[in-house]
């Protein structure tokens, strides 16, 4: 079911990227007063992610009219199987719906939001400011420490934000269901998990057989919902989807926004972007560092004790992601590679915190 509101809907199917010109991005951005009227529009592509396409627009403008010298579009992917998953979790509209009307308050640094449509068929255009040269962080290399510093507090400002959303039901829309991470049902993980193993099964060592087996096992455990708080949360939070710049790291790709628990934005970042290694000498002093944040933004209904614990618990949450992903969205040769370094750094980050624990309990406990 779509949860786009009906000032976003489109009423005719909306151009794919190379269609859009000058006179259909005036009409988007007609109400934009910080964007004057365009005269041509040169077009991009600048990447193809697993659920949309991204491309970006060089503006030239009518004699007197002044704005940015481009603006970065979003798309949906023209895969059939990435787009049935965005449409059954709504995460076109969700990211749509973001910009639109929780970026100003999210206390996050996001890309500044110029207008956005959805049409019938799960097509969108968003429009967004260009932050180049700001380049996207690298998974596989990680962030420099000041820059995890950077993206340890910006998630602590969201949540805070949005601390105990349940309350507001002005934000009811973000809700995924009632579990502990949001989109991640029991069956999602159950079916992924046995085409994963026999997909990457040469790849995968037995830490990595014993750790996800146990989590299907017994998933009910982890998926119980938590006692603290929900708030927003990204739920994608990792280095790809950042720009970075010197002294400024800019948060994006919103697709997976929900209502969730806030420690799930935070393990699944630290957890996925260092090795076993390297993430040991810091995670401490990261999560002191979140939570003194969020501390310093008023939520002081929630001690460092419930942060490590709920931080413990989600440990699994980037193995979800990298199974489940794998399995649902288009298959490319840097996802596969993505998907397994996440894949070995999750299960060592849940050995790690002896969060199989977590396993061993009766659902709810």
């Amino acid at each position: 079911m779509s949860i786009a509101p009906a000032d976003l809907i489109h009423p005719t199917p909306l151009p794919r990227p190379e269609q859009v010109d000058a006179d259909w991005l005036n009409s988007l951005l007609s109400g934009d007063g910080s964007v004057g009227k365009v005269a041509a529009v040169t077009v991009t592509p600048v990447g193809a992610g697993q659920i949309g396409e991204t491309a970006r627009f060089a503006l030239t403008y009518a004699p007197g009219a002044t704005g940015p010298a481009s603006l970065i579009g979003k798309f949906a992917s023209t895969d059939p199987a990435s787009r049935e998953v965005a449409r059954g979790w709504s995460l076109y509209e969700r990211e749509l719906r973001f910009y639109h009307e929780l970026a100003p308050r999210a206390g996050i640094a996001t890309p500044r939001y110029h207008g956005a449509r959805m049409d019938g068929e799960g097509s969108f255009i968003l429009l967004l400011e260009d932050l180049a040269p700001a380049a996207p962080g690298d998974q596989f290399k990680g962030l420099a420490r000041d820059q995890m510093g950077q993206a340890v507090a910006e998630a602590a400002r969201l949540h805070a934000a949005f601390w105990n959303a349940d309350a507001d039901p002005a934000l009811a829309w973000l809700d995924a269901g009632h579990i502990a991470q949001p989109f991640y049902q029991p069956e999602i993980f159950r079916a992924t998990w046995p085409a994963f193993r026999d997909r990457y099964g040469a790849q995968l060592e037995p830490r990595h057989l014993r750790v996800c087996d146990a989590l299907a096992e017994r998933y009910e455990s982890y998926a119980a919902p938590l006692s603290s708080p929900r708030c927003v949360t990204h739920n994608d939070y990792r280095p790809d989807n950042m720009l970075l710049l010197p002294h400024r790291l800019t948060v994006v790709d919103w697709q997976s926004v929900a209502l969730g628990w806030n420690a799930v934005d935070i393990a699944y970042l630290i957890g996925g972007a260092y090795g076993a290694a390297e993430r040991q000498g810091v995670e401490d002093d990261l999560l002191r560092h979140y939570h003194a944040e969020l501390t310093r933004c008023g939520i002081t209904d929630y001690s460092f004790a419930q942060l490590r614990a709920d931080y413990r618990h989600f440990t699994f949450a980037g193995i979800n992601v990298a199974v489940g992903a794998a399995m649902l969205v288009k298959r490319t040769e840097r996802g596969d590679r993505l998907f397994l370094t996440m894949l070995d750094r999750f299960v060592s980050h849940v050995i790690d915190q002896d969060a199989l624990g977590i396993l061993r309990q009766p659902a709810g406990v």
